[in-house]
């Protein structure tokens, strides 16, 4: 699979005339965009069979549209990958379903998380560092006001109880999955 990726980036390369470097950015985005759309029909078939299908999408179009500015965690290989998201969704299912949350609580919450990713993100992942200043601003803006439409989408939706609280929740865990960084400290 990868080396399909890499000869289909060379190609894509070739044609343009792009740069080595260039060619190497070619390459993570083609890589990303095919297994993050494995992912996503796996965790899809998976609702399906469960019976989750809208809470999924719900909780997959918070995640996928605030992630690219925000940053977080990340796995180390793809079937990690597939099951911590797989297990991340559960949990917010789960949480949403089981825990009744005051409106006053989400303003808090979305508080939280708000105060969270403007301080924590973006964070980025090692393979495709983000280093212009200007970007990681801008990405923290984006990653800041997409989220607060999303909590204000959850306050709006207060009646509408689980859907709301898939939104609360899934903010919530990936503002929590921003402070992920290990620090080895050689003391």
């Amino acid at each position: 699979m990868r080396k399909l990726i890499i000869n289909i980036a060379r190609y894509i390369s070739n044609v343009n005339n792009y740069s080595k470097d260039q060619e190497k950015m070619v390459e993570y985005a083609l890589r990303v965009f095919l297994f993050e759309t494995l992912k996503l029909v796996g965790i899809i078939i998976i609702s399906l069979i469960t019976g989750y299908m809208i809470e999924v999408l719900v909780v997959v179009l918070v995640m996928y549209t605030t992630k690219p500015f925000i940053g977080g965690y990340h796995e180390d290989t793809q079937i990690k990958c597939f099951l911590a998201s797989s297990m991340i969704i559960g949990f917010i299912i789960f949480l949403s379903f089981d825990i009744k949350i005051g409106l006053v609580s989400k303003l808090i919450l979305i508080s939280i998380v708000i105060f969270c990713i403007w301080n924590q993100a973006p964070v980025m992942n090692s393979k495709m560092e983000i280093n212009k200043e200007k970007l990681i601003k801008r990405n923290r803006i984006l990653g800041v006001f997409i989220s607060i439409v999303y909590g204000i989408l959850s306050l709006v939706l207060y009646k509408h109880r689980i859907l709301s609280n898939l939104i609360i929740w899934t903010l919530i865990f990936q503002s929590l999955l921003l402070f992920n960084k290990k620090i080895n400290h050689n003391y």
